[in-house]
């Protein structure tokens, strides 16, 4: 722009803006930003918290329905789960800072979005973590993982909530730039959920928390960068937080407590006072002075760009009533948290911050918070999917289904689970381990609610649409499988650099077929996250959605068991592939990242889902479990894994074997009953277009499929237990 000084366009470039942004930021102030004024906006309209390449694609998705009390633009989606009691929930990353710092960088992603369950008013009873590695060989995956593992576990753990499942995938192409997805649940009562909007000028701004320090500055323009070489990350360690789980506790106990007087909440994140500021400010179209000398500080010397942008963690704004002030920082005191009143509600539509009486910020509200100027890509679609080279099938179908249940990805994950802790509160029913969706229930009552997380980048790679289609008929299949309704999502988006133009198609084909998808079944989004520019010098990530799905249950007493009872009869629901499908079967034997485009059918698996969850609520299904990675023979050698008992089972095998025992494919579960409700649920079946056959019979030491494979339960085990997870 003319008239702009040079200095301020290079400062503004060497802080992660853009000309045209510093441009825009000239003309919305009619003036030059001072220095600080400059690091607000080059944090606020990071991609990390602006959403300036995103934002476009996401107003495409579904965010309504019959269920949805609270949906993206909240804290944390809210969803009604019956007798008054909402659930919390959302999903969040934290990838480059686990990449750089791995164990404190999963700390406080988990810290982070337990935060904005609290601030929505929930009290968070569940955690669940997706993780994505690179080889699982290397020296360098070993490390991340038992990083961030350890971070995960010791922050919930000492946090005291529970982690009740999640994923974890190995895949070459996350060398370099891990995934670090978390989600946390919380309960809340209706007329309990908070609000960000600061409203009424005059109302006292309260800091509450763990003092300000230097850590996590500028964190998150850090988190909208390309993964460079190592030097640059052991100088970008400097912007990762440092987590106090001990005092994230307290400080929850406080908050949540805390009512009398209250106008609104918001936790402190990414770019900390700055954001929390004009976010409020702009939600309820008031301004705010803020004065920064009243922050609790740790660190002696702190400049006001420093105190406004500092990440440090556990630390939440109020704005409650003058008369509720004294009573507020009494409460806050007793719990052991700092309290300051640090500033007031305005009707001037401007964030101002003072410093020792000098005014250092000046700026409107709405410009820093919604002002940024969307950032217009160039869409290339990538080269059309190729099949997998022919192959014959595995001449011995035993011996593939044992090679696929020690893969990354499939096999035995309690080395990762085990150090966490799935039951504390006393509310989980169904944990890791315990089948693919976590149980949780509702406080006195019968009632509970369902959890599944979901992800995968394999098939998003290939074909990004389809690929995360196939992730929604498979979440939606896990809560069928523990009797739970689904109700809505919270997604997480993990994408590479949006200047590829090949990427940034990838990624608007998965957003656009995420909204298709929930359309087809109905559901809405929530909120969640989108996380962009996960590239090393290895190159981008696959496109990779974690979806995170919550269902109902009328009665947790009914839900069908996690193992197979011998003496119960074994049906298979839905029809097996006869062709080639994408699978981990056929990247085994082809030893191929690409292939064919991953299966999709959402009627399929609806229908199946609805007559899951109504034969599981007549006590008629005894357990279940849906057909996903490694298809429906390695579903059944996992569920016998677990129940300690085998079966016998017939099915037709076609001329390919191999594709209907391992192709992944829709609409697909295994359903174990008591002979005596076998015709009963045959007709039922039918009744909902479900192809239901009798399959075989529970009960042999072993795991036989008649003209395909005879395996030893404890032959199977050793297989599954046999993975090369690094944890």
């Amino acid at each position: 722009m003319k008239g702009v000084a040079e200095p301020v366009h290079d400062l503004g470039l060497a802080m992660g803006l853009t000309t045209t942004e510093v441009d825009a930021i000239v003309a919305g102030l009619g003036r030059e930003p001072n220095h600080v004024e400059l690091a607000v906006f080059a944090g606020m309209w990071s991609e990390h918290c602006s959403y300036k390449s995103t934002a476009g694609l996401l107003s495409t998705l579904p965010t309504s329905g019959p269920a949805v009390l609270a949906g993206p633009g909240a804290h944390a989606g809210c969803v009604d789960v019956g007798d008054g009691w909402a659930v919390a929930f959302k999903i969040e990353s934290h990838n480059h800072p686990s990449a750089v710092e791995p164990y404190q960088g999963a700390a406080t992603g988990v810290g982070g979005i337990l935060r904005d369950v609290v601030a929505q008013g929930g009290r968070p009873v569940a955690v669940m973590d997706a993780l994505c590695f690179g080889d699982p060989a290397s020296a360098a995956t070993r490390w991340l993982a038992d990083g961030i593992v350890s971070g995960i576990g010791a922050y919930g753990n000492s946090y005291g909530v529970a982690n009740v499942g999640g994923l974890t995938e190995f895949d070459p192409r996350y060398e370099g730039n891990p995934l670090v997805n978390a989600l946390a649940a919380g309960l809340v009562r209706h007329d309990g959920m908070r609000t960000a909007a600061a409203t009424g000028p005059g109302n006292v701004v309260l800091y509450v928390g763990a003092t300000t320090g230097r850590d996590g500055i500028l964190g998150a323009a850090f988190a909208s960068e390309e993964l460079a070489d190592e030097d640059d990350r052991t100088a970008s360690r400097s912007h990762v937080q440092v987590g106090d789980p001990f005092m994230g506790k307290k400080l929850m106990e406080a908050v949540l407590a805390f009512g009398d007087g209250l106008i609104a909440c918001q936790d402190l994140g990414a770019c900390g006072l700055a954001c929390a500021t004009t976010e409020m400010a702009a939600a309820g179209g008031t301004g705010m002075d803020l004065h920064l000398e009243a922050v609790p500080q740790r660190e002696a010397g702190m400049d006001p760009m420093e105190v406004l942008l500092s990440e440090s963690q556990e630390r939440f704004l109020l704005v409650v009533t003058p008369g509720s002030v004294t009573s507020a920082v009494e409460h806050f005191r007793t719990a052991g948290v700092h309290v300051a009143v640090c500033g007031q509600v305005t009707d001037t539509g401007r964030l101002r911050a003072f410093h020792d009486g000098s005014l250092v910020v000046d700026v409107p509200a709405a410009l820093v918070a919604d002002g940024a100027p969307p950032r217009r890509w160039e869409a290339v679609p990538a080269s059309p999917a190729r099949p997998y080279p022919d192959f014959s099938p595995a001449p011995d179908p035993g011996a593939a289904l044992l090679r696929l249940l020690s893969r990354p990805g499939i096999a035995d994950l309690s080395r990762v689970y085990r150090r966490y802790d799935h039951t504390v509160g006393n509310r989980t029913v169904r944990g890791p381990g315990q089948g693919d969706a976590a149980v949780l229930k509702l406080p006195g009552s019968h009632a509970g609610f369902a959890l599944t997380l979901v992800g995968r980048g394999d098939g998003c790679a290939i074909d990004p649409r389809r690929g995360v289609q196939a992730l929604l008929g498979e979440a939606v299949r896990n809560l069928a499988c523990v009797g739970a309704s689904a109700l809505a999502i919270t997604d997480g988006i993990n994408a590479g650099s949006p200047d590829d133009p090949v990427e940034f198609w990838r990624l608007a084909e998965m957003i656009g077929g995420l909204g298709d998808g929930l359309r087809a079944l109905g559901l809405a989004v929530t909120g969640g996250n989108c996380s962009l520019y996960n590239e090393s010098p290895s190159g981008a990530i696959p496109p990779t959605p974690m979806i995170g799905m919550i269902g109902r249950i009328d009665d947790v007493r009914t839900i069908p068991a996690p193992t197979l009872t011998a003496g119960d009869d074994l049906f298979l629901a839905g029809s097996l592939p006869a062709a080639a499908t994408h699978s981990a079967y056929g990247a085994m034997m082809t030893g191929s990242l690409d292939g064919p485009a991953p299966d999709v059918d959402l009627a399929a698996d609806e229908r199946l889902a609805a007559f899951l969850v109504r034969q599981s609520s007549l006590g008629r299904v005894s357990a279940a479990k849906d057909a996903g990675r490694g298809g429906a023979l390695t579903a059944l050698a996992k569920l016998c894994i677990r129940s300690g008992v085998g079966a016998d089972v017939a099915l037709d095998l076609g001329a390919r074997p191999d594709w209907r025992l391992f192709g992944e494919s829709s609409g697909i579960a295994w359903v174990a009953a008591d002979p005596a409700h076998g015709r009963g649920l045959e007709e039922a079946a039918a009744a909902a277009g479900v192809p239901f056959t009798r399959a075989g019979t529970v009960g042999a030491g072993h795991l036989a499929v008649e003209g395909a494979c005879r395996l030893a339960l404890s032959d199977l085990a050793s297989a599954f237990s046999g993975t090369a997870v690094a944890a």
